[in-house]
């Protein structure tokens, strides 16, 4: 019998399936990370729908409670997830510095060139 508690759980769980099926059509997601949420939701919605199963997995390490292997799951989850999202962080802190070092330079050269076009072409009218 499913709960009052499970049946939002579900729906909410589907509800963000939309959300990564949206976000894959609006090009925000690649087709791998689509399959990465879609396969979580799905987890979780197992998990909801089927909690005994996960209580017997929990017995089977030696984890008293429910809650406990929940929690650890979910420290586990959140260290990775800051994790890559630190790595991704510094790549593209390393594009926009390699970038901008690539404009400077380029505005420099510029910049020396069109002084050294106007001094001689200042030459030039001193000259006449």
């Amino acid at each position: 019998m499913i709960l009052g508690l499970q049946l939002l759980a579900v729906i909410f769980a589907l509800i963000m399936v939309y959300f990564a099926y949206v976000n894959f059509r609006r090009s925000e997601l690649n087709r791998v990370e689509l399959t990465i949420w879609t396969s979580a939701w799905v987890l979780a919605t197992f998990m909801i729908l089927f909690p005994d199963t996960l209580r017997n997995f929990a017995q089977r390490f030696f984890i008293s409670r429910l809650l406990d292997l929940l929690i650890m799951g979910g420290f586990v989850l959140v260290i990775s997830m800051v994790a890559i999202a630190y790595i991704k962080t510094k790549r593209i802190e390393k594009k926009i510095e390699e970038f901008i070092r690539k404009e400077a330079l380029t505005n420099v050269r510029n910049s020396k060139s069109k002084t050294l076009k106007s001094k001689k072409s200042q030459k030039a009218i001193n000259k006449s």
